[in-house]
């Protein structure tokens, strides 16, 4: 039950973050965080339903917008352009990031042993 109001709940909020983005012409990183929620709640009852693939691909999809929105991108954006951009949003960019290449690694690890398994 709790999957349901999440998705519906976090999707009417993604698109009223979607209409407002369109209105003032820009988007923030919290505008994407509504998309978050219903990608993990998407996961969650489809392996209700017994969709395991289509549910890690819906978390998988919603790791990547979660990674994305913590890894700084708008600090990161202020720095490359030269305007003054905050250090701890910057600090945590890198932390995000290596976070992410660390779990990327195991998840090709573990993918990798599975392939190997399967071969003998």
């Amino acid at each position: 039950m709790f999957g349901w109001v999440a998705l519906a709940g976090a999707g009417t909020v993604g698109a009223g973050s979607l209409v407002e983005a369109a209105t003032t012409g820009g988007v923030d990183a919290m505008d994407v965080w509504p998309f978050v929620v219903v990608g993990f709640a998407a996961g969650e009852l489809l392996k209700g339903y017994g969709r395991e693939r289509a549910a890690r691909i819906a978390q998988a999809v919603a790791s990547v917008l979660l990674a994305a929105v913590w890894l700084g991108g708008a600090a990161a954006e202020d720095l490359a352009l030269g305007r003054g951009a905050d250090w701890l949003d910057l600090a945590t960019g890198v932390l995000g990031l290596l976070y992410v290449a660390v779990v990327a690694a195991i998840l090709a690890d573990r993918f990798r042993r599975r392939r190997a398994t399967r071969a003998v």
